[in-house]
């Protein structure tokens, strides 16, 4: 009997864990992605509340005077 089909699968076996592999790194590439846009999201959320306080009681402050 040949090795021929067992080294074929083998070969294509290796290719698809190599292929997964890639595909895992960019999953994670892109999670890094993500998490770093949320933060950024999160960070002008919470600056734009600051702002918009800010901004009521400077308009309260106006109305009093």
């Amino acid at each position: 009997m040949s090795d021929a089909p067992t080294k074929l699968l083998a070969d294509r076996i290796a290719a698809i864990i190599e292929r997964v592999r890639d595909l895992a790194a960019e999953r994670d590439e892109l999670r890094r992605d993500i998490d770093a846009l949320k933060s950024r999201l999160d960070r002008h959320e919470h600056e734009n509340v600051r702002l918009r306080t800010a901004l009521e009681e400077a308009i309260r402050e106006l109305r009093e005077e």
